[in-house]
């Protein structure tokens, strides 16, 4: 599995067909910095879209303990499968921001994709690539070392916060402990990786960032 190649065809463009179509029919919903948008195993009524603030999808074990899938920001959707598929929620859904968001359900959106059926196709390329990227994440958490993880997650990350893919360098506004979190390590073994990179000049570190300066090196680190 490649880990160093993946795009950003989570983010629904804005001024797209389909952000266009979503924003429509959607309704706009706003929530608090650490409140429950849906809970793991709820019924799945609609699917979202955000428009501000950044969203938390993670999953609770019977004992209590959670363990976080995924940090989602402006323009991603999410609770999508679950609710095309009919099926109860698989995540649990929270705020890491103050968030707003627009909710839709499919059945309102249909007759925008009955006249445009490419909206119908960017609406399940969209499911894929959550799909593929989730799959990418077990992936790093099932076999790589501690130190690969953090380099792998950082190289994932970049393809959220870069401006063009091409782009040498870019920051991640995430503190080392929603790092840890998206990882599944401990945040203090988080942050001795980190500022071993920082040595090394890959990266350095502010307050609730990270730069990467050098992301050749830590997708080389992750082939070595």
């Amino acid at each position: 599995m490649d880990s160093t190649k993946i795009h950003q065809t989570m983010t629904v463009e804005k001024g797209s067909n389909l952000y266009n179509a979503i924003e429509k029919v959607g309704t706009v919903q706003k929530y608090r910095k650490g409140e429950m948008i849906y809970f793991q195993d709820d019924a799945a009524s609609e699917f979202y879209l955000i428009k501000s603030g950044r969203v938390r999808l993670f999953l609770t074990s019977t004992e209590g303990n959670e363990i976080t899938l995924k940090l989602l920001g402006p323009n991603m959707i999410f609770g999508d499968a679950s609710h095309l598929s009919h099926t109860p929620r698989l995540t649990s859904a929270s705020t890491v921001t103050d968030v707003e968001l627009l909710t839709v359900n499919i059945d309102r959106l249909l007759s925008y994709m009955t006249l445009n059926p490419s909206l119908m196709i960017e609406l399940y390329s969209l499911m894929a690539q959550t799909i593929r990227l989730l799959s990418i994440q077990v992936y790093s958490m099932a076999f790589l070392s501690s130190d690969k993880k953090v380099a792998h997650i950082l190289v994932q990350l970049g393809t959220y916060f870069k401006q063009t893919e091409y782009d040498p360098q870019y920051s991640i506004d995430y503190t080392h402990q929603e790092v840890s979190e998206l990882i599944g390590i401990a945040r203090v073994t988080t942050t001795k990786i980190l500022k071993q990179f920082e040595r090394q000049g890959w990266i350095s570190l502010g307050y609730h960032n990270i730069t990467v300066h050098n992301e050749n090196s830590l997708k080389q680190y992750l082939l070595s």
